[in-house]
């Protein structure tokens, strides 16, 4: 990579790292391009300069958080565990006790899909991954037996994908359910579909 290439990667970085700081501090409030040059210690123009728009910048935001989620999971299915540890810590992720302000930037932008396809792909991919990953450990966990599957590998995945997704809406449109008792309901599911018993209390 060419020193101008690393430069205009580096300022990107720090103006998405601005994006989401004024994201956090202002929760449920719109992001401009005002208040990220301020943040990101640059002018309008400047940023605008990296990003020809706020949708463009909040699409490499978006796409970034997308991207970290994925890592974050395939991270959990590489662990040298067993196929039933690793399921118990996928779904923790997959329902976590707090919704972000990034994750919740995700889930409010499907909204806009119609406006902007361009996000389609990325909400698709991610969608896809969690799915491949849910499926090669199913997969793994029934090659050792320790699953015993009620239905086929791609169902259960996508299954499981489904009712994290639903879960972590919840609490977009003010549903009060304690995120112990989603999680509590995602194992459930895996119970029956893969024939296992969930660890009492929350899986480390």
């Amino acid at each position: 990579m060419s020193s101008a290439s690393q430069r205009r990667l580096e300022r990107q970085t720090k103006i998405v790292r601005a994006y989401w700081r004024v994201a956090n501090l202002h929760p449920g409030r719109n992001v401009n391009i005002r208040t990220v040059a301020g943040e990101a210690d640059m002018s309008p123009a400047n940023v605008l300069h990296y990003f020809g728009t706020l949708k463009d910048l909040q699409f490499v935001a978006i796409n970034g958080v997308m991207h970290e989620f994925g890592e974050k999971r395939q991270a959990i299915l590489d662990r040298p565990v067993s196929a039933s540890e690793r399921l118990w810590a996928m779904i923790e992720a997959g329902v976590p006790d707090v919704i972000s302000t990034e994750l919740r930037h995700v889930y409010e932008s499907v909204s806009i899909l119609a406006e902007h396809p361009e996000f389609l792909y990325a909400h698709r991919s991610l969608t896809e991954r969690q799915i491949m990953l849910y499926r090669t450990l199913v997969e793994i966990g029934s090659g050792t037996e320790e699953f015993i599957l009620a239905s086929p590998p791609s169902r259960i995945a996508r299954n499981l994908v489904a009712l994290e997704d639903a879960y972590d809406l919840y609490p977009l449109v003010g549903d009060t359910t304690s995120r112990e008792e989603c999680r509590a309901s995602v194992r459930s599911y895996a119970e029956l579909a893969l024939g296992v018993t969930a660890p009492q209390g929350e899986p480390g």
